[in-house]
């Protein structure tokens, strides 16, 4: 815990590797169950996206057939 009860930002949980194989909106529900500051960007795998780290982001990538979650999505 940081000073004044605050988590620290060391503390938030940054990948959920738990929803590898489920539907993009069980997903997002999750991810946002656990980190209700992060914005969620949706894609396919293989799609080309910007760089850049932003610790407010999590970008997650479905697969082109089924559209299950097909990598551990992260923070960053």
């Amino acid at each position: 815990m940081a000073v004044g009860g605050a988590a620290a930002s060391d503390d938030l949980k940054s990948s959920w590797p738990e929803v590898v194989g489920c539907d993009g909106f069980t997903a997002m529900i999750k991810i946002k169950a656990d980190r209700m500051d992060v914005y969620i960007e949706l894609h396919t795998v293989g799609d080309r996206v910007a760089p850049g780290e932003d610790d407010h982001h999590v970008r997650l990538f479905g697969d082109r057939v089924t559209g299950l979650v097909a990598q551990t999505p992260v923070v960053g």
